[in-house]
């Protein structure tokens, strides 16, 4: 399940049950639509539909939030692509928050060159689109990337919605805007064509109940975008329900 996350850091916890609330409607709505059934305890497992074939249902209109794990979460994914790396960003802070708060440029500047680490990682051959496999779609568990957009589900197959993000985009590390904030804080996935942002890698540190956690979103508008233009065709499987590409000939009412 998505989150419609506003800004960088996070929100308010209204706003938080709200999104996910938002979230649990579109599952079930879609599910409803497809004859499928909701899913709420899998990592990505949002609706399963009348063949087995799962789909993780995004429907935020701002951010997606593809996931936010902890320092445990991530030692315990043994097959998560670049985990040493995210280890060793989330190995930067320290883990008692009040310690952070005393000395924070000390440990951004340890998070520097963990981040670059990271970064160089994933420009390595395959390792991003490895990354991205297990962040989407978790090693292979999702078959169908689904998107609430305009009053209508459009259906994308998982592993080509994948390709084509790691074929569009380059990595980087960020760059200070301002006097008081520091290179090299996060992981930058570029779209090549338009040097603009799609989405970010970055750590969360922003309170007590959120320290030490890994971010990974995505813009949604333009990946929405990128998957309009590159994927087709398409194809209306009943009224709101819309299909794409190689997911035409693999997904079944």
């Amino acid at each position: 399940m998505d989150e419609n996350i506003i800004g960088f850091r996070g929100m308010s916890s209204e706003k938080a049950r709200e999104v996910r609330a938002e979230g649990i409607s579109a599952e079930k709505e879609f599910a409803d639509l497809i004859g499928g059934k909701t899913h709420g305890s899998g990592k990505k497992k949002d609706v399963i539909d009348k063949r087995g074939d799962i789909h993780s249902v995004k429907s935020g209109e701002k951010k997606w939030q593809i996931f936010l794990y902890g320092y445990q979460r991530i030692l315990n994914e043994l097959d998560f692509a670049g985990a040493k790396f995210i280890l060793e960003c989330l190995n930067s802070f320290p883990e008692n928050r009040e310690e952070y708060l005393k000395n924070k440029g000390v440990y951004k500047n340890q998070l520097k060159i963990a981040m670059n680490n990271f970064k160089e990682f994933l420009f390595q051959e395959n390792n991003k689109l490895l990354f991205l496999k297990k962040a989407f779609l978790n090693n292979g568990e999702v078959d169908f990337l689904t998107i609430k957009h305009n009053e209508k589900f459009h259906i994308f197959d998982g592993d080509e919605v994948i390709r084509l993000i790691d074929s569009s985009t380059l990595v980087v590390n960020s760059k200070a805007k301002f006097e008081n904030q520091f290179d090299d804080q996060k992981v930058v996935f570029k779209l090549k064509k338009e040097n603009i942002t799609l989405g970010e890698i970055e750590i969360r540190n922003d309170s007590n109940i959120h320290y030490r956690e890994i971010k990974f979103w995505m813009d949604k508008k333009k990946t929405v975008r990128l998957l309009f233009e590159n994927v087709h065709p398409s194809k209306e499987k009943i009224e709101k329900v819309i299909v794409y590409g190689k997911a035409i000939n693999k997904f079944r009412m």
